[in-house]
């Protein structure tokens, strides 16, 4: 997968507002990634979301679990099309690292629409950046991302490059005490209160991490 691509699906499955539509938006740049004729993603409240291109389960199906820590919030399943009986090891790495970020903004979403989670204002955005540790620029990075700009769109605005905003962005985490795009837009949005801690695991503390974590390749079809 080539870097602006790795980016650009960063960007997607962070961008969680409207979260109403975030697992069929995330569920569909995964099987698209991953080259999927088609996903499902079924939650563990019983919410769905399909591709909208008809799921075929009778062919073959990747199946893999979303969790956030020791909780399982559901599983993706995605249907190959024909000729393919399973995912690359790329592809099946790329899956298996995006559907634990899914898992940790699912679990930022779900705070968000049924814990009081609530939008500030412009007025209160624009205080809480005046007072925040934060260059004029990144207060401009931040204000763009908060507006539900990607980071192409923030680049274009700004006149920066799309790897300089990345840059920014990670300068500003630390100075906002966050650890990814996802902490920072709900910090923002006046959530602070529910701040994610990292599960007790080394695989899930790489979540927020660019980078794609090293996984062995396991030729399976479907994973529990």
């Amino acid at each position: 997968m080539l870097t602006f691509q790795f980016l650009d699906m960063v960007d997607g499955l962070t961008r969680l507002d409207p979260v109403r539509t975030y697992p069929a938006r995330a569920g569909e740049l995964i099987a698209r990634l991953c080259r999927a004729d088609g996903f499902r993603l079924v939650l563990a409240d019983g919410e769905t979301a399909e591709s909208a291109t008809p799921f075929n389960s009778e062919g073959p199906v990747v199946k893999l679990p979303i969790r956030y820590g020791r909780q399982t919030l559901g599983s993706l399943e995605m249907a190959l099309p024909e000729g393919r009986d399973k995912l690359e090891a790329s592809d099946l790495r790329v899956a298996r690292w995006a559907a634990r970020v899914v898992g940790r903004c699912l679990s930022y979403s779900a705070r968000m629409r049924t814990e009081g989670g609530r939008k500030a204002s412009n007025e209160e955005l624009a205080e809480t950046l005046s007072k925040a540790p934060l260059t004029p620029r990144e207060r401009d990075v931040v204000a763009l991302l908060m507006a539900g700009s990607s980071t192409r769109e923030i680049a274009s605005d700004t006149g920066l490059t799309v790897g300089t905003v990345h840059t920014y962005l990670k300068r500003i985490y630390p100075k906002l005490g966050v650890r990814s795009r996802v902490e920072l837009v709900a910090k923002m949005a006046g959530t602070d209160a529910f701040t994610l801690q990292p599960p007790p695991t080394a695989e899930s503390t790489q979540i927020a991490a660019v980078p794609l974590p090293p996984a062995p390749v396991i030729p399976v079809i479907s994973e529990g």
